[in-house]
């Protein structure tokens, strides 16, 4: 996927439609193989996060009229990073690629403006921002492009409704940051417990068994 946007703003018309085809056989495979694992009866949460994920794009091919490659948002290897804790285990330059390839979707408007994947993307941001150590920005980040959401606009259809919960506890890392861990004054431990508890309390969705 990323090959291919890499090879469509290089203007090489080759190497994008022969990702561009590749990138559509492998993401049109995920409904197939999606499901077939069950936890107590249930779809496993990335079966279920990538299936609708599919679903969204489907539909905004349908409804814009253009090739369903063109109609992915947020480049899904980022969001990907995160439901799998990647972001950690990442060199400061992976970091920046991550960046990068966010900065990428927002210019080129692969959220469509829909108001579920700006907070998506500004979360992945500020996450990114965080590990690279610049817990100021990514605070004014979450509280001005995600907290500020009321939950009633994530909700219904294909949105992704996991920007706000997860915001909460990202609240709660920088907190912890800032506070120096277990050195930090009670008022600040008690703001990092708020964010945390506010995050557990959260009703079901996506990544709540992450």
């Amino acid at each position: 996927m990323e090959l291919y946007r890499e090879s469509k703003s290089a203007n090489d018309a080759g190497r994008a439609d022969k990702y561009a085809s590749r990138a559509t056989e492998l993401l049109r495979k995920v409904p197939i193989h999606a499901g077939k694992k069950r936890f107590m009866a249930r779809q496993l949460p990335f079966d279920t996060f990538v299936t609708r994920k599919i679903s969204k794009w489907e539909e905004r091919a349908k409804a814009r009229g253009i090739p369903f490659i063109d109609a992915v948002g947020i480049a899904p290897v980022e969001e990907i990073i995160y439901f799998w804790a990647g972001f950690k285990r990442m060199r400061k330059e992976h970091l920046l690629h991550s960046l990068q390839r966010l900065d990428w979707s927002g210019q080129h408007k692969c959220h469509d403006n829909a108001v579920d994947e700006l907070a998506t993307l500004s979360l992945l941001r500020a996450t990114v921002t965080r590990w690279l150590g610049d817990t100021r920005t990514a605070r004014n980040i979450l509280e001005t492009q995600v907290l500020n959401h009321d939950s009633s606009e994530l909700k219904g259809g294909n949105k992704d409704n996991w920007s706000l919960p997860v915001a909460h506890y990202e609240m709660s890392v920088i907190e912890w940051i800032e506070a120096g861990g277990e050195r930090g004054s009670k008022q600040q431990l008690e703001a990092c417990s708020r964010w945390v508890e506010k995050a557990a309390r959260w009703e079901a969705y996506d990544l709540d068994a992450r």
